[in-house]
């Protein structure tokens, strides 16, 4: 039987009103801040952290995919002129012109990320967690956030979500699927590593495509705990201002995996925290005597969460499909480009597959995908978008939910010029805007 508190009733200070309101400071929520802000709106931009990047920096997921389709780069805007920077700044080396992809230093993207929301006039509060969205007869008109500075409220023409995990949109009471259409079922979760005093010299490919090999040897002997038989994405990582030195250089590792565990639940999420950091141990002692190369290596540092593959995703206005991304599909309606394999990782936490799109085309993701049906005076961005979890397996890599971000900035601010709700406003004009940043719709 569950007990119940019931609190009493209280005022809480509004702090502040905006026009646009973008809740969670990740690669689409600082780039929806962005967008925003440029377009004339009075933004804030709140965060939960006391820096923004979320999956990117506090999930310390440093690789961003490609935006090449093969025939075309297909994403322009913001997400490329961020990209550029980041490069610029000495905080990551890109691959190759075409794709952008790149891997890059954490503390860089820090501070990228923050400056470019700075300029564009937007204001960043940190270390709020917002705990209640404001809603009047289904529209939400603000949020409650708690912090060192007590409950307070601030109210917004616009709400963007970017929490990951649709916590306002939820908590508003948005309609939601969890998992692979079963909420107890669901990709796991890894802590992101990164080590020190790696000798790239004795490094080959070689090596790494005997990872499963060594693995399997390790797990013989006793010296392999980890629930998967691979690794799933690893680089060297060129921190700013670094002194070259091959023989002591720095690599992440997507290694670590906790399987059965729920974002959207505290207990589960605590049970991640401790059993992949126990993991951590294992995997640089594996590095040390099986992969050449990583001899003398040490733990440089762990990520500060959990990085959360899968949770809510708010059912939209339409709800995108596998189907969409593998046939890359295009809507009358569309306003983001991508063109990212579908990746999405077995339960049992062993293996994960891709699902590629033909070379040289892309998909579009629809305006309709990011309206929570039922509601208005919000938009979703990000992971938590409308879509089926194998569609969401393409749509929740940084490099879709970065222009996510951009496309959502953009359309609150038209909202509030139009005075309009979100799902009101000329998709059109978000079309023709996009189009002008460079994004092939």
């Amino acid at each position: 039987m569950v007990e119940y508190f019931i609190e009493k009733e209280r005022t809480v200070p509004v702090k502040g009103k905006y026009d646009v309101i973008v809740c969670g400071g990740g690669p689409s929520g600082f780039i929806a801040a962005i967008a925003s802000a440029r377009a004339g709106a009075k933004t804030l931009l709140i965060e939960r952290y006391g820096f923004l990047g979320g999956t990117a920096t506090a999930g310390m997921m440093v690789d961003f995919g490609s935006i090449y389709d093969g025939n075309q780069v297909i994403v322009g805007g913001i997400t490329h002129e961020f990209l550029h920077s980041l490069e610029k700044y000495g905080g990551a080396w890109m691959r190759d012109e075409k794709t952008h992809s790149m891997v890059f230093d954490p503390e860089s993207m820090m501070m990228v990320s923050q400056e470019m929301v700075l300029e564009a006039g937007c204001t960043i509060l940190f270390h709020s967690w917002i705990c209640e969205p404001i809603v009047e007869n289904n529209v939400v008109k603000g949020v409650i956030t708690e912090s060192k500075s007590g409950r307070q409220a601030f109210f917004g023409k616009v709400i963007i979500d970017t929490t990951g995990d649709g916590d306002i949109a939820a908590r508003a009471g948005a309609q939601f699927e969890i998992g692979h259409g079963r909420p107890d079922i669901l990709q796991p979760v890894t802590l992101e590593v990164i080590v020190g005093n790696v000798d790239v010299t004795k490094i080959s490919v070689d090596a790494f495509m005997k990872v499963k090999t060594f693995i399997a040897e390790a797990k013989q002997n006793n010296e392999w705990t980890i629930p998967t038989e691979r690794f799933f994405s690893y680089g060297r990582v060129i921190k700013r201002g670094e002194p070259v030195n091959p023989k002591s250089s720095f690599f992440f590792f997507n290694a670590t995996n906790v399987l059965n565990v729920n974002g959207c639940d505290v207990e589960d999420l605590t049970r991640a925290e401790i059993e992949s950091r126990r993991q951590v141990d294992c995997l640089i002692r594996f590095l040390r005597k099986y992969v050449p190369g990583f001899e003398n290596c040490y733990l440089d540092r762990t990520a500060a969460q959990v990085g959360i593959r899968e949770t809510r995703r708010i059912i939209g206005d339409y709800i995108l499909s596998r189907e969409d991304v593998i046939s890359a599909r295009h809507f009358e309606d569309g306003v983001v480009p991508g063109c990212n394999s579908i990746d999405v990782h077995d339960p049992c936490g062993k293996d994960f597959k891709h699902e590629y799109l033909k070379p040289g085309t892309h998909y579009e993701i629809p305006y309709r995908c990011f309206l929570p049906k039922g509601l208005d005076g919000i938009l979703t961005g990000g992971r938590c978008i409308s879509a089926d979890y194998r569609a969401l397996g393409s749509t929740r890599v940084m490099v879709v939910c970065m222009p996510i971000g951009e496309a959502v900035g953009i359309a609150a601010s038209i909202a509030v010029k139009e005075h309009c709700m979100p799902r009101e406003i000329p998709v059109s004009k978000l079309r023709s805007t996009l189009r002008n940043a460079g994004m092939s719709l």
